[in-house]
């Protein structure tokens, strides 16, 4: 029963249909078959997304889309350029450094290449970059937007597992940086390999004058995750005064925001809001019927079947994992997946904190690989690139990343450092 719910589900997502709706259908579809009361679908989901914690989605999508319609990216970029311009492939590790600090804002990284691929990949490409090039570096740094806090995905794996988000926050911290370094090796090599040009002398005057201009900016993360840190507040509270916070910017200090531009932002988080609450609602249902099939032991005993080596299940976990973010958004697989693997994962040894920060690392390698290839995808249609082109140097990055994630899998210190 249980490998025909998840057969149904991807082959209605590969069909075509939107996953919210995929989800609703499959678990509707299986509760008819287990003769389970239909009147108990509508209440589970309204349920499952009454979650104050969840109230945090819709403000940290908002606090990135109005950083992105500001200054806010210019002066960061212009931050990054003085911080490492100087180093042979300049741009491509400015590239990376913004999504680093773009990162501490919006927390998706859909949301951070749709923005980085406009500015970066025509600056790359007048510069005598190739034009791939540009748009695998952009896709790939954009991951870091679920890693480094505020994540997104980190928030529903919270509310999922009853994690502490706080927690998961800081294990992202440094598996983030872990990854930024890997990218910007790699693009060194391509840098040495291509002759890439440096973007410009390593100058303190322009140094100190970049950071006088994105110190606002900057403290903006500060503030909502440093608070979020020392326990000041909850993550709903800090994604509120992210908000305030990137309002006041706007309106006040750069006066980029029009209330005309406003109401375009409120509608873009409206409908991105719209698509991840409704694979919460999908996922809710999904989620307690298989829990109610037993489907979590089931998948434990199956593994176990194939070997009782630590190290060997954990590495097919993350194969599974992977191949799972190849297929389905990242926020419905934390949701209708983690559940699942979670008790094995435990079973392991592997702390509930640790293993978000695994699964969020698998599924940013999944936003990278077709068919979905959700961030890869909005490079390439922002571009006119196909995804073969980019493909041609964005596998090295996928291997960069799959580098890291074991790195962090088996040195779980990488992200329980403060436990």
């Amino acid at each position: 029963m249980a490998w025909l719910v998840i057969l149904l589900l991807l082959g209605l997502i590969l069909l075509g249909m939107p996953i919210g709706f995929a989800l609703m259908i499959t678990a509707g579809i299986s509760m008819l078959v287990a003769d389970i009361n239909l009147i108990t679908l509508p209440i589970q989901m309204y349920s499952g997304t009454t979650s104050i914690v969840l109230l945090a989605i819709p403000l940290f999508i908002f606090m990135g889309e109005l950083m992105g319609a500001t200054t806010i990216s210019q002066r960061l970029i212009d931050l990054a350029s003085a911080l490492v311009g100087w180093i042979r492939g300049g741009l491509s590790h400015i590239n990376v450094v913004t999504s680093m600090f773009m990162a501490e804002m919006s927390g998706s990284a859909v949301a951070d290449a749709a923005v980085m691929s406009k500015i970066f990949v025509p600056q790359m490409e007048a510069k005598g970059y190739p034009r791939n090039f540009a748009a695998s570096i952009t896709a790939v740094s954009a991951t870091l937007g679920i890693i480094i806090p505020p994540s997104i995905p980190l928030v529903l794996y919270g509310v999922t597992t009853n994690t502490s988000i706080r927690d998961l926050f800081i294990a992202g911290i440094v598996p983030g940086l872990l990854l930024g370094a890997a990218f910007m090796v790699t693009s060194l090599l391509f840098a040495r390999r291509e002759n890439h040009p440096r973007d410009a002398r390593f100058e303190v005057p322009r140094l100190t004058k970049a950071l006088w201009r994105a110190a606002v900016p900057l403290m903006i993360p500060v503030i909502v995750v440093g608070g979020l840190i020392i326990g000041a507040y909850t993550p709903t509270e800090a994604a509120g005064i992210g908000v305030f916070c990137a309002l006041a910017f706007g309106l006040a200090m750069s006066r980029d925001l029009t209330f005309k531009r406003l109401a375009g932002i409120l509608y873009t988080t409206a409908r991105q809001t719209s698509v991840v609450m409704l694979i919460v609602a999908g996922s809710a249902v999904l989620g307690q019927f298989l829990a109610n099939e037993q489907v979590p032991q089931q998948i434990a005993q199956g593994l176990r079947t194939v070997t009782d080596n630590p190290i060997l299940l954990m590495l097919l976990i993350n194969v599974f994992l992977l191949a799972l973010g190849m297929f389905l958004h990242a926020s419905a697989a934390i949701i209708v997946v983690v559940p699942l693997l979670l008790p094995l994962a435990e079973e392991l040894g592997i702390d509930p904190v640790h293993f978000g920060v695994i699964v969020c690392l698998n599924l940013g390698i999944g936003q990278q690989t077709p068919p979905v290839a959700s961030v890869l995808l909005t490079v390439c249609s922002t571009t006119g690139l196909k995804i073969e082109q980019v493909m041609v140097y964005a596998k090295w990055y996928l291997l960069t990343m799959f580098i890291v994630l074991m790195i962090v899998t088996f040195v779980p210190a990488t992200a329980i450092w403060f436990k």
